[in-house]
């Protein structure tokens, strides 16, 4: 298949979107909002057979969509925020939940999308051309080589997950985010970020590989205690237990929590905290209901001064900027 097919694929989807036309959408990662919408789509082809989809919504009521396709394509999605349903050519139900990467192989198919009211969703997608996927697994030393024939079958969709890893994480920051500095050079900038995402994608969910910096240093209970213990510092943002609390609602202990955070999430608990507060900060002022100071106390700063200086170090522009509608933010940096 060709590039244009990838390209109809994800008009398919746009359509499907309610108040959007293609004409709406950004070609370049940028970040524009989309008028009559409470979100943005940006696309991006560095390379003949190779799109890059950097997306946000929010709908007001649970939202249902349907498209079909007869193109075939490769799909890397990565889910950032925000959770939904998806059923792909009468295969079981998946669930679209954030922090997670997924390998997906498609050809003459429909799908169905389920997204609840006011939850706001974040994914990027990297669409390859089955041509592409190919050769780039034709030079993988794996004796005989995979192949998009080889791993579909004879079904229409196939998909390989993962947990979205801290590395991954910073890469698709790089991809979304480009230096500034070399605007000329964006496309390519994207089309090296894309293969080194591509790699480590494929060398995991094809072939089974963990990357070295990856490897376990905690049992699997473990693990699930430190994911517990993430949820139940979102979970109470606005007042978050200390560290010794946390510890002790998580089941662990406390140098065990620290250290374990750090290397499943890639920063402390109260950074990871930090980011995540002003996240939320700009998703409550994009929407537009309340007043700076408002927010700040929602996403648990009773110091304004300082929401302010720490939206301002993570963002770079103040928060009244943005519930101005002045600027507008292409990518939120958490993720994880």
């Amino acid at each position: 298949m060709h590039s244009t097919s990838i390209h109809s694929i994800y008009d398919s989807y746009i359509d499907a979107l309610p108040n959007v036309r293609l004409d709406d959408i950004g070609t370049e990662l940028a970040g524009d909002e989309l008028s009559g919408w409470n979100g943005y789509i940006n696309r991006m082809m560095p390379r003949p057979g190779l799109e890059i989809v950097d997306s946000f919504h929010r709908f007001p009521d649970d939202h249902a969509m349907h498209f079909r396709s007869e193109a075939a394509m490769v799909e890397l999605s990565f889910c950032l925020q925000g959770t939904g349903e998806v059923a792909v050519s009468g295969s079981s139900q998946h669930d679209l939940v954030p922090d997670s990467c997924s390998l997906q192989l498609m050809r003459d198919f429909q799908a169905d999308f389920c997204y609840l009211a006011e939850a706001p969703f974040r994914s990027v997608a990297i669409g390859i051309s089955v041509e592409l996927f190919n050769e780039w697994l034709a030079q993988m030393d794996e004796g005989t080589p995979y192949t998009f024939e080889g791993l579909l079958g004879g079904r229409s969709f196939r998909m390989f997950r993962m947990p979205l890893r801290p590395d991954m994480t910073m890469r698709l920051r790089q991809l979304i985010a480009p230096p500034a500095s070399q605007p000329k050079l964006r496309k390519l900038h994207a089309e090296g970020k894309t293969l080194e995402i591509a790699a480590h994608a494929f060398d995991t969910l094809l072939f089974g590989r963990e990357p070295e910096g990856n490897k376990p240093g905690m049992s699997r209970s473990d693990r699930e205690k430190i994911h517990n213990a993430r949820e139940i510092l979102l979970a109470h943002m606005e007042a978050p237990p200390s560290l010794v609390e946390l510890a002790r609602m998580a089941q662990l202990n406390e140098y065990k929590l620290k250290v374990g955070f750090k290397e499943e999430f890639g920063t402390s608990v109260f950074a990871y905290l930090r980011e995540k507060r002003l996240e939320k900060a700009l998703e409550l002022l994009r929407a537009g209901e309340l007043n700076v100071s408002q927010v700040a106390l929602t996403v648990g700063f009773s110091n304004f001064s300082h929401f302010s200086e720490a939206f301002r170090k993570q963002y770079g522009l103040n928060p009244s900027d943005v519930k101005r509608g002045r600027h507008v933010l292409p990518y939120a940096s958490g993720g994880r």
